[in-house]
């Protein structure tokens, strides 16, 4: 029975070992169009090959959406509103869109905390104001969500200035003055 059980699970392991391989070369050799995208979205610190496979093989072509929301919106990575009169509320994760690619953007999310210094602040802000860690874990997937379509839709690899611009203080002040004159 035991020996059963060990077969089996080198079976399950060689077949697992197969089945990267083959997105390894799916990756690699048989996309020459979208080489120099899947490079870009390598060099977000945390993204690994099985997020760019899940996502890639979900959602095609991602130059098809028209903006980074409506690809936000077809990976399902929104919350769910409910109204009734005058009140609104808003609830919890939409059940609707692609679970294999949302579930791989969370998980990316939870890797980039720890590899990315900007979306680790990102992360601490949000909690820091009050957030629960798996609101802002949804948040930084939905950041990742937008980079990934930026960066295969103009083709440049990650560069973390263009992407987390940081606020100049001096701007800040110079636009409270303005302000301030004109009243």
């Amino acid at each position: 029975m035991i020996r059963t059980n060990i077969r089996i699970l080198e079976l399950l392991c060689q077949e697992r070992d197969e089945i990267e391989l083959q997105i390894n070369t799916l990756l690699y050799n048989k996309i020459e169009l979208i080489d120099a995208s899947i490079s870009n979205i390598k060099t977000i610190p945390g993204i690994s090959d099985k997020t760019i496979s899940a996502v890639l093989g979900e959602c095609g072509d991602i130059k098809r959406f028209t903006s980074a929301k409506a690809f936000i919106a077809y990976l399902g990575l929104y919350p769910t509103q409910y109204q009734s009169g005058n009140s609104m509320s808003v609830g919890r994760l939409a059940k609707r869109g692609i679970p294999i690619a949302k579930h791989a953007l969370y998980m990316a999310a939870v890797a980039t905390i720890r590899h990315n210094i900007e979306l680790n602040k990102v992360f601490h802000d949000k909690v820091s104001a009050g957030k629960s860690k798996k609101e802002v874990l949804i948040i930084v997937s939905k950041k990742l969500a937008t980079i990934i379509y930026s960066l295969f839709k103009y083709n440049k690899p990650y560069e973390p200035k263009r992407v987390f611009i940081p606020l100049n203080t001096n701007l800040l002040v110079l636009a409270l003055v303005k302000t301030m004159s004109f009243q």
